[in-house]
């Protein structure tokens, strides 16, 4: 289990490092269309590259895959506090700080945004973690 999530880490970071040093010159007049990819290329992208693209796409800036993942008792759960930190505008270090102290993905929502339909969001957080992992996706 240690040395697959060490993989799958290893795998994401592959991905992310070229992704996160890739960076367009700046331009002296406004940016036109062609400078910023749209949401379809995005996309496409995304699910040319992976699941390391996925979860690439997801990290706050400015953090690695390896500093986001730390803590966690797995990659399906570093990816399943992303995706509801994403869902429900949570910020990702809190959910993650609450995690890497022993509370659940359910717990940790719970706590953050009482509101959230708890059962159904921790559902889809995990479904949309599953997906990203799911090999040959």
């Amino acid at each position: 289990m240690r040395l697959t999530f060490s993989m799958l880490l290893a795998a994401t970071a592959t991905v992310v490092a070229p992704l996160s040093f890739a960076q367009t010159q700046p331009t002296s007049g406004p940016a036109s269309r062609a400078d910023s990819p749209t949401q379809e290329a995005r996309a496409t992208t995304t699910a040319t590259l992976g699941p390391g693209a996925r979860l690439a796409a997801m990290m706050p800036a400015g953090m690695t895959a390896e500093s986001a993942c730390m803590g966690f008792k797995s990659l399906n759960d570093c990816s399943a506090a992303l995706h509801v930190s994403r869902n429900l505008n949570i910020p990702f270090a809190d959910v993650r700080d609450r995690m890497a102290s022993g509370q659940s993905l359910a717990i940790a929502v719970h706590a953050l945004q009482p509101s959230a339909d708890l059962p159904k969001e921790v559902r889809r957080a995990e479904d949309q973690a599953r997906e990203d992992l799911k090999p040959g996706s």
